[in-house]
């Protein structure tokens, strides 16, 4: 039987069955592992606290279904600018699924509908859940506690919910362009950060002051810029941030390729020569990388990595005869260099320090 629980989570249930939510989850979606004395109370737990809502039951076929929610909470980050991007979680994903005998669907929404989204797993039962969770904040991802359907997120991560993410290590990946970035002779280094907040930026924020002071490099407010995360408007609103008399970086990490895209078009509209006066390092090496002027340096995630490992520990958690404990799982990137880092060494570089005129 499957079940979806209004107003309760699965982990209010574990707390008054004085079990774990995964043996919850277990016994909601008639898993083995559990023994029946066990099942019978946390069945009983459940019809006593009056939230179970039984939907028709079906014979389980080989493999199954796995549904990809792509949830576009405001459409900011999740666009057609990162089409390309999305579609290689989504190969990682159907690859893994196919060897195992699953079959994947994919469903988009536009907002965070979670009537909605429950009333589509009401009707249709998929046996697992994969959730790209980027636009989702941290007061969204305990709402899905009322869903019972194993699932895994990736492209963010919550310390506090019982669920199994599989993210990137923005962490690791800004320390390494800091690092390439004093190598070269960079000693004022600037962010382009994003107006909309989600984790990932934030991480990115935080991890590049933790790298500065680790590599002992200085830092000042006024090499700090913030623009949108689309690409139009990112581009209008750094040039507005390049006002007259502002002192300048000798370069950019900027935190994803569609905003860097926008800092250097308006760099080259202010008369900024790329990377002779200013240097630009994104991340998420999008494949117009290659092809911006110059081409961008950028960070490139193991996006199909990420998808085959999200499908690994959601097929765990489908096929274990034991409750199983949850995962946190990030994938490393690498640095991608390209023409807009400019000369190779310190030696080489020779940059005047220069305010906008």
């Amino acid at each position: 039987m499957y079940y979806l629980f209004m107003g309760v989570t699965i982990r209010e249930v574990a707390a008054q069955a004085g079990v774990s939510a995964s043996t919850v989850s277990l016994v909601l979606n008639n898993r083995p592992g559990i023994g029946d004395d066990t099942r019978l109370m946390v069945f009983k737990t459940a019809e006593t606290m009056g939230y179970q809502i039984p939907v028709m039951e079906r014979e389980r076929k080989s493999g199954g279904t796995i549904r990809f929610l792509k949830i576009a909470k405001h459409g900011h980050i999740i666009n057609r600018n990162h089409n390309v991007f999305i579609a290689d979680y989504i190969d990682g994903l159907e690859k893994e699924a196919r060897e195992s005998g699953f079959s994947l669907e994919v469903q988009n929404y536009n907002g965070l509908d979670y009537e909605q989204i429950q009333k589509d797993l009401v009707e249709s039962c998929p046996d697992g859940l994969i959730i790209l969770a980027t636009e989702l904040d941290e007061m969204d991802i305990p709402r899905f506690e009322n869903i019972s359907v194993p699932m895994v997120f990736i492209d963010t991560s919550h310390p506090a919910s019982p669920f199994d993410f599989v993210d990137m290590d923005n962490e690791g990946a800004v320390y390494s362009i800091v690092s390439e970035l004093k190598k070269r002779g960079h000693q004022k280094i600037g962010m382009v950060k994003s107006s909309v907040d989600t984790r990932n930026f934030r991480l990115r924020e935080r991890s590049f002051y933790e790298a500065l002071n680790y590599y002992e490099l200085p830092s000042r407010a006024e090499w700090t810029f913030s623009v949108d995360s689309t690409f139009e408007q990112a581009s209008i609103e750094m040039e507005e941030e390049l006002e007259e008399g502002r002192d300048m970086p000798t370069a950019f990490f900027c935190v994803c390729d569609i905003i860097a895209f926008a800092c250097m078009k308006a760099l080259k509209k202010k008369g900024f020569t790329l990377p002779e006066d200013v240097a630009v390092v994104g991340f998420d090496d999008l494949p117009s990388s290659q092809m911006s002027d110059p081409p961008l340096s950028s960070i490139k995630v193991s996006k199909k990595r990420i998808g085959r490992r999200a499908f690994q520990l959601l097929n765990r958690r489908l096929t274990a005869n034991e409750s199983l404990p949850y995962e946190k799982v990030f994938i490393g990137s690498e640095l991608i260099i390209r023409e807009s880092l400019g000369k190779n060494s310190a030696e080489e570089l020779q940059i005047p320090s220069r305010r906008i005129k």
